[in-house]
């Protein structure tokens, strides 16, 4: 039974009448995972039906994406099965004000043993995990969590003995350089208004009314593009609410969407409120000149199903007949009318969890956008959003809006301020606040910082400015820095990824300070070596995919070849420069330094992945790498296609360089060549990769470049001239016929599937390859080569 001391301190503030003014609470349940779950119960048995509870991380419970635009009073997570950092960041942005977390785990002082990761590269192992035991220590070095095992009960601020726990203390774990989130320059300030002006009851706080009348301005002057970012809980949905409110009284169609409709609840709640208040917000900013339309608030209907069906979601303002009547109704982002169908506003919900090539196609398909999302979070974002999107949004003239004043939560909430300390993704000054200092200024330290690297002698290796090793060996200052240069550069840094740096034992992370501060950093996999020794052969055919090592796989399929996986290689995963000094060479300064480093531990290869743009191909290119594959698909996030780049450091790895350039240089080549007139290395590997492919363990899309070469030898052989003198005819996958048609399209790139699944007669893309594995073995016999 859980000690009446606990739930008082813990339920308490959610009874309080003053709860707006309460701090949310955090209750560690640790122990064996029956007991644990016993004692939850015995916590929950008690409390009103009124409250809400959400739990995340146990088996049926909620998806963390659903959790987007919720709330609820007490907030679970179960980390028996296994912890993820961004279940945690979830449900805690969704309890309000005096509400509680509770987060139930293993035994605190064997947490981290117990915790395997499930990200770990093929090949390598982990006994432990250093971010568990991180996570714990700050847990324990928290003076507000109450911690509650089957031996002790600490409660914050108690005095009864018998339930003071005996919880070892650690040394506490603090940030020593707190760094805030980017804000881009042209980002309109929404600082409160003087406290003696009274605020609206439509919101809750005075930068909310500001925030909303600046827009509803803006919107006044035809300026009718905006973007709306705020930590989580500072009012977006409701301010969005709010103004799409004011635009149905204007008689306007507004179409939302957002990549989970249940996302938007909170959204429409806050639409019907301000259809259905008294106190009309465009009374008192647009009197002048609509006074006749908004005379009344109208009323609320759903078009199709209510919102608690999520099936489909539409609010609309009926007026009297003389006024207009607007309309808001969700549509999935997939949806084409939201592209082709006639709106007056489109409203983009968490707009940082769309991949960028459907959010970039939605903002040219309508002239009249607002845009809210969260810069930081378990979504994947980062600040890499306005880091991708402010150029977009500056040719626009698009508004920026920045809320900060939380309205879920107190302001200096303590678990917000708990949940900062252990992801390092929000807090403090360092760095990225520079682009908000004045423009000579900033210059002028910029200036200083790049004669001060210069003095340093940048050529010297040694120098201490660079430092590599593993994660977990940072201090708080360093992983905190690094953390939010990754968020600031990368369009997906999130939780989870910060667990997956600080635990695999194949990461490597490589940085250059000026002192205290972050310059750059470079986040490093080991791949390839003996961790492949065992599944080589699987991966040069095509038939093994093991976790991880993806540079190498990539290099092993190319080249079909085993002993390729058995090279080392360190894959240059992330690379990122502090936004005020890019474009100094420092970057490829810091991949100098790496060079050395490899060269020193024995690496045969470097690589990197990277999505393909001729800034970064030159970057590259300049740093000594060499191109030697492009995917065939962009990629569904970024919109950019994958290269690959390689740069030789061992001598050994010479000659496997070279048959990677033979590949690349055949792969790009406009003309097809037959088989048998290319370069021996070229035509060996193709044959061998064709083979795979008969044999059932090479894809179809990894052999289309072979398949091409091959028909161009089948056209020029003696068996294709005589089928050519006979009338062309369907082929079908019981025989052993190559007809010219056929010919013609096994030599088109890409592959005309759909052309050849007509002319085979089959149904399907799998019938398809089985009928092309039978064709192919059957060319390839025919020809001599």
């Amino acid at each position: 039974m859980a000690p009446p001391e606990l739930t008082q301190w813990l339920f308490s503030p959610i009874y309080s009448q003053a709860r707006h003014t309460e701090h949310r609470r955090l209750l560690v349940l640790s122990g064996e995972y029956d007991w644990v779950n016993k004692s939850l119960t015995s916590i929950l048995s008690d409390i009103s039906p009124s409250l809400t509870v959400k739990e995340i991380g146990a088996e049926n419970s909620l998806l963390r994406k659903h959790l987007l635009g919720n709330e609820c009073d007490i907030g679970v997570v179960h980390s028996h099965q296994g912890f993820n950092p961004g279940n945690l960041m979830a449900i805690a942005g969704t309890i309000r004000w005096g509400g509680c977390l509770i987060l139930c785990c293993p035994t605190l002082d064997s947490w981290h043993l117990h915790t395997r990761p499930s990200h770990l590269s093929h090949g390598f192992t982990a006994s432990r995990s250093p971010y568990i035991k991180r996570l714990v220590a700050i847990l324990k070095n928290d003076a507000d969590v109450a911690i509650w095992n089957s031996n002790n009960c600490h409660i914050p601020d108690s005095v009864a003995s018998d339930t003071f726990d005996s919880i070892n203390r650690l040394t506490p774990i603090t940030s020593e350089s707190p760094i805030n989130r980017i804000v881009s320059e042209n980002a309109r300030a929404t600082q409160p208004v003087d406290d003696e002006q009274t605020r609206r009851p439509q919101f809750k706080s005075l930068e909310q009314q500001a925030a909303f009348d600046c827009l509803t301005n803006k919107w006044s002057q035809d300026n009718r593009k905006a973007v709306i970012t705020a930590p989580r809980g500072r009012g977006k949905s409701a301010l969005v609410g709010l103004f799409v409110a004011s635009r149905l009284k204007k008689g306007e169609k507004v179409v939302i969407t957002s990549a989970i409709r249940e996302n938007t609840s909170t959204l429409f709640k806050h639409i019907r409120i301000g259809i259905n208040s008294p106190n009309s917000e465009e009374n008192k900013l647009e009197s002048k000149t609509t006074d006749n339309e908004l005379s009344t608030a109208g009323t609320v209907t759903e078009a199709a199903f209510a919102v608690e069906d999520f099936v489909s979601e539409a609010v609309s303002n009926q007026a009297s007949e003389s006024e207009k009547s607007g309309s808001a109704q969700w549509l999935a982002p997939d949806n084409p009318t939201l592209i082709d169908g006639d709106f007056d506003l489109l409203i983009i919900d968490e707009a940082a969890s769309f991949p960028l090539p459907v959010l970039k196609m939605l903002i040219s398909a309508h002239d009249n956008y607002v845009i809210s999302t969260t810069l930081q979070g378990y979504e994947g974002s980062g600040q890499g959003f306005m880091q991708r999107m402010l150029p977009a949004f500056n040719a626009e003239g698009t508004l920026h809006l920045s809320l900060s004043t939380p309205l879920r939560w107190t302001k200096n909430d303590k678990l917000e301020n708990l949940i900062h300390n252990i992801y390092l993704f929000e807090g403090t000054e360092s760095f990225n606040t520079f682009n908000e200092v004045p423009r000579e200024a900033r210059r002028g330290v910029r200036q200083e910082i790049l004669r001060e690297l210069q003095r340093k002698a940048p050529t010297d290796q040694s120098s201490n400015d660079y430092r590599i090793g593993l994660v977990s060996a940072l201090s708080e200052h360093e992983l905190h820095c690094v953390m939010q240069l990754l968020a600031a550069a990368h369009y997906q840094t999130t939780p989870d990824d910060f667990m997956r740096l600080y635990d695999s034992p194949d990461i490597v992370l490589c940085t250059q300070w000026d002192d205290l501060r972050l310059i750059a950093a470079a986040i490093i996999n080991c791949e390839g070596g003996d961790p492949l020794a065992d599944v080589s052969e699987g991966i040069a055919d095509g038939s093994r995919r093991p976790k991880g090592h993806l540079g190498a796989q990539r290099l092993t399929l190319l080249t079909a070849n085993p002993a390729t996986a058995s090279y080392r290689y360190w894959r240059i995963n992330r690379i990122a420069v502090a936004p005020h000094l890019q474009g100094q060479g420092l970057g490829t300064r810091l991949v100098s330094y790496i060079n050395g480093q490899a060269l020193a531990q024995h690496i045969d290869a470097l690589t990197s992945s990277y999505g393909a743009s001729d800034k970064l191909n030159h970057f590259w290119q300049q740093c000594g790498f060499t191109l030697v594959d492009m995917g065939e698909k962009p990629n569904k996030a970024s919109g950019e296609t994958s290269a690959l780049v390689v740069k030789c450091i061992s001598e050994r790895f010479g000659p496997q360089q070279e048959v990677l350039s033979c590949l690349f240089t055949h792969s790009q080549a406009t003309d097809i060549v037959p088989i048998s007139k290319l370069p021996t290395i070229t035509r060996n590997i193709l044959i061998k990769k064709l083979n795979q492919f008969v044999n059932a363990t090479r894809p179809l899309n990894q052999v289309s470049l072979a398949i091409n070469a091959l028909a161009a030898e089948v056209s020029v052989s003696t068996q294709c001239v005589k089928h050519t003198e006979r009338p062309t005819k369907a082929c079908t996958s019981g025989t052993d016929e190559v007809t010219s048609e056929f010919l013609l399209l096994l030599s088109r790139s890409p592959l005309p599937t759909n052309k050849l699944t007509k002319l085979l007669d089959v149904n399907g893309r799998k019938a398809l390859t089985e009928s092309l594995r039978k064709k192919i073995g059957y060319m390839l016999a025919s020809i001599t080569i």
